[in-house]
């Protein structure tokens, strides 16, 4: 029987993390949702990382190879920065000469961005200044992620990055609850399951 793909995850309080979490392997069946070129389009909207109308030029059939070979090279990259991100959480902090730093900076000195000023999301006509990252072709993708990625690197601290203690759940997370005590990748998921399991043992 065919499982249906779900909806992406996006519980990792980090566009980053939630990068990694683009490959899971939720109730024991792995999904992907970097798969194509498309897929990858999606998901970058649906993180936030550029809008619909920044990616229609992507979507043209003139680009189809091209970001089917981007989502390949996207797909990597994230196995790459899987690693990383494993090392900096058992270390409790980033390892600061990892070559992955270097990888990061070379990725982002290939993107195109520019600042712009913005309205804000009150309601009290203050603007903002938001960074607008220019994407013509499929390469041009990599470097955005990279951004977000370095975001991460930058301004997390790791003794809060964490794996959720699910078994078998591959699933990362910033720990941004109150007393910092989150386990679980969602209550819904990989809590449930280990409060049943817990249930079970005692009986």
């Amino acid at each position: 029987m065919t499982v249906l793909r779900p909806d992406p995850f996006f519980i990792g309080e980090s566009t980053a993390l939630d990068f990694l979490n683009s490959v899971a392997a939720p109730k024991s069946v792995e999904f992907e949702w970097l798969e194509s070129g498309a897929d990858l389009l999606d998901w970058i909207v649906r993180s936030g990382l550029l809008t619909e109308q920044e990616t229609t030029v992507l979507r043209l059939p003139d680009h189809s190879q091209g970001m089917d070979m981007a989502a390949q090279n996207v797909r990597a990259f994230r196995e790459e920065f899987r690693t990383f991100i494993g090392r900096s959480i058992d270390l409790g902090k980033v390892p600061t000469h990892h070559p992955m730093i270097d990888r990061l900076n070379d990725l982002m000195s290939t993107g195109v961005q520019t600042l712009r000023l913005v309205p804000g999301d009150d309601d009290n006509d203050r603007l903002q200044l938001k960074a607008t990252h220019k994407v013509q072709t499929p390469d041009d993708l990599l470097p955005r992620i990279a951004a977000a990625c370095a975001e991460l690197i930058a301004n997390a601290d790791f003794a809060h990055v964490k794996r959720c203690e699910g078994a078998g759940c591959t699933l990362f997370f910033r720990d941004v609850s109150k007393n910092r005590k989150r386990r679980w990748c969602s209550m819904d998921v990989c809590g449930n399951r280990a409060k049943a399991a817990a249930y079970r043992n005692r009986s």
